[in-house]
């Protein structure tokens, strides 16, 4: 049950709908909390995937350009012998 206190801070389109799924046998309301948070985890997932590939993009952008290909090889420009 929602106290009082939290069901004045909880919108009332989420509480109508809060009332609706306790009518819903225990396994329906498993299978909806399971629904809800996998939308917000692939929603987030989503979202941070977007993020890191713009982060990749810019980075590739800023090193993969000409004036920095000669460190590309930087063992043979500084006489560096691999282990």
């Amino acid at each position: 049950m929602m106290g009082q206190t939290t069901a004045r801070s909880i919108p009332p389109r989420v509480v109508e709908l809060f009332n609706g799924a306790r009518q819903l046998t225990t396994v329906e309301r498993l299978a909806l909390a399971k629904l809800l948070l996998d939308s917000i985890l692939v929603d987030q997932s989503v979202e941070e995937t977007d993020w890191s590939m713009m982060g990749l993009e810019a980075f590739q952008k800023d090193w993969d350009n000409a004036d920095d290909a000669v460190y590309d090889h930087w063992r043979e420009l500084y006489d560096v012998s691999p282990r």
